[in-house]
């Protein structure tokens, strides 16, 4: 079984080595990684669905890529037999006025001062340095302009509608410590054939519980074996 891991917002795919080592052992993984110039979620759509496989796959979708995963999901592409869902969601997990978003255009996306400040909320108790430089590094390879367009596309982003289109198994990750995204969000997938796995750690579980995070996955995986 393949297995396409999708990116969360930086869209690099370089925070996502261990928890795509510790699937490669029994399974054929590839992490897609996104242009660099792109950020309106219909696009991205697109690019994946332009590498999806021949054969059989699951799809891991992580924050970010939430959207992009139900999309393609909701269409019932050939090959795809169900998705994994990681500490994301459906529609904005956030609600601003709207003006604010355009405050987004002049934040300081790229500031290693932005991306300390960020890590209590992106890995709590499970920061550390080597993270936060790791975390600096991938933001950097991205355009500001990028990470701006991709930030909107968050604030108001809503595919709910296709949520009940999908008709794969589906299992959605909860990080139990999440402090960006909130638990609500995973209500919204109980329109799929969907059920929720919760999982102590913070926003980034893939990166701070690769090793939970991998077998969960991988006893996913094994009901289609």
């Amino acid at each position: 079984m393949k297995i396409l891991i999708l990116p969360g917002l930086d869209g690099t795919g370089t925070l996502l080595s261990e928890v795509a080592e510790l699937l490669t052992s029994n399974h054929d993984v590839t992490v897609v990684r996104y242009a660099p110039e792109l950020y309106n979620y219909q696009d991205l759509k697109s690019g994946v669905q332009a590498s999806l496989p021949s054969d059989d796959y699951i799809i891991v979708a992580e924050s970010f890529s939430g959207p992009i995963a139900v999309l393609i999901a909701s269409e019932s592409p050939a090959g795809l037999r169900g998705v994994v869902f990681v500490a994301t969601f459906a529609r904005t997990p956030i609600t601003v006025p709207k003006f604010l978003t355009y405050l987004i255009d002049i934040a300081p996306t790229k500031s290693r001062l932005l991306a300390r400040m960020a890590q209590p909320l992106l890995m709590g108790r499970w920061a550390s340095p080597e993270f936060t430089m790791r975390f600096q590094k991938a933001m950097h390879a991205v355009p500001a302009s990028t990470l701006a367009g991709r930030l909107r596309e968050i604030l108001k982003v809503n595919v709910g509608k296709h949520l009940t289109a999908i008709k794969v198994p589906t299992v959605y990750l909860s990080a139990r410590n999440d402090r960006l995204v909130p638990s609500r969000m995973a209500a919204d997938f109980d329109h799929t054939p969907s059920r929720v796995l919760e999982i102590e750690g913070p926003h980034f579980l893939l990166q701070a519980k690769a090793a939970e995070s991998s077998k969960l996955i991988l006893d996913f995986v094994a009901e289609f074996d």
